[in-house]
């Protein structure tokens, strides 16, 4: 009767344990922690000004999370996003500058689709040698990327340029219950892609794949198109959070988005995706997207060296991974 007792006990843990074995609730503790010590470091850290700052950069940077989760959760990985971002950035930054000398002053459709649609290109450009050759993503994303960097430095000549048109500046200026505009883009994007992982049949396939590729083929899953189409949405993510960069620093910079690959990574890993793909979420994602942007913040605002930075992601990223290591 005891080891009944016991055995009963053990198939129906109570609230707390259930809360506390739920795999986001680690990256938000993690996020409260970091609050905290930021807050007790710096006195500028919580004023209205910095917060909004935090928001705008982890508004980029999770954008570009949202994909880099899809791609980690097929096993695979894009090195090329901060590369899409820049030329995404400057290409539509020069176009606007050609409307703004023919007096227009409107969002410029065709042209914003046009670098959404070139990101999705570069992205099935990615995922079908990835696919079809089977090869390493590390590698083709990477390849691919500095082919990208070339690409953005011959048509730029190494120079930032462009100009904004009316829209997209006031665009890039306008706030909505208080919370900047690019804010309530990542906001909606987030929304739409938990829908389209957690509520539709492609997301089922997406873990699926993650899980066990193979398995998920003999069920009938189309395995290749899937994966394709998970580096298509990633290069998509990759092209929209280069239009918001453009907006924030209102021009088109060859340069301007080193760095935002290693961020999503870090942000992603940090949310509890595992680089070997199947598991994560993008709630966990938002966790790891803050937790990153503050941390840069912090370090901005105590002055540390910015190669010193680039040190600290490196050991949150290895960190994160060894973490999931030793959970498995």
């Amino acid at each position: 009767m005891k080891s009944t007792a016991v055995k009963k006990e053990g198939e129906n843990p109570g609230i707390v344990k259930k809360i506390l074995g739920n795999p986001v609730i680690g990256p938000y503790m993690a996020l409260v922690a970091i609050i905290v010590i930021s807050t007790a470091v710096s006195g500028n850290f919580l004023t209205p000004t910095n917060i909004a700052n935090v928001l705008v950069r982890a508004s980029v940077v999770g954008v570009v999370s949202i994909g880099m989760t899809i791609v980690l959760l097929v096993g695979g990985i894009d090195l090329s996003v901060s590369y899409i971002m820049s030329l995404t950035a400057c290409l539509l930054a020069r176009m606007l500058q050609a409307q703004v000398e023919a007096g227009k002053t409107g969002i410029a459709l065709g042209s914003v689709l046009l670098v959404l649609a070139l990101g999705c290109f570069i992205g099935l450009i990615n995922g079908t040698i990835i696919v079809m050759r089977n090869l390493e993503p590390f590698i083709v994303t990477l390849g691919v990327g500095e082919v990208i960097s070339g690409i953005t430095m011959l048509y730029t000549n190494g120079a930032p340029g462009g100009k904004l048109t009316k829209f997209w500046t006031d665009f890039g200026k306008a706030e909505l219950l208080g919370i900047p505009s690019t804010v309530w883009v990542f906001a909606v994007m987030m929304i739409i892609f938990i829908v389209i992982l957690h509520k539709t049949i492609f997301g089922r396939h997406i873990y699926a794949i993650g899980s066990n590729a193979e398995a998920a083929r003999l069920t009938g899953i189309k395995v290749k198109i899937n994966k394709i189409m998970a580096y298509v949405l990633c290069g998509f993510t990759a092209a929209l959070a280069g239009i918001m960069l453009m907006v924030r620093v209102r021009i088109g910079e060859p340069k301007g988005a080193s760095g935002y690959d290693m961020d999503a990574i870090a942000a992603v890993v940090i949310g509890g995706t595992a680089m070997s793909g199947g598991k994560g979420t993008l709630a966990g994602t938002l966790a790891g997207v803050l937790i990153m942007a503050i941390m840069n913040n912090i370090l901005n605002l105590i002055g540390v060296n910015a190669n010193l930075q680039i040190v600290v992601k490196g050991l949150i990223i290895l960190v994160a991974v060894l973490i999931q290591k030793q959970d498995k």
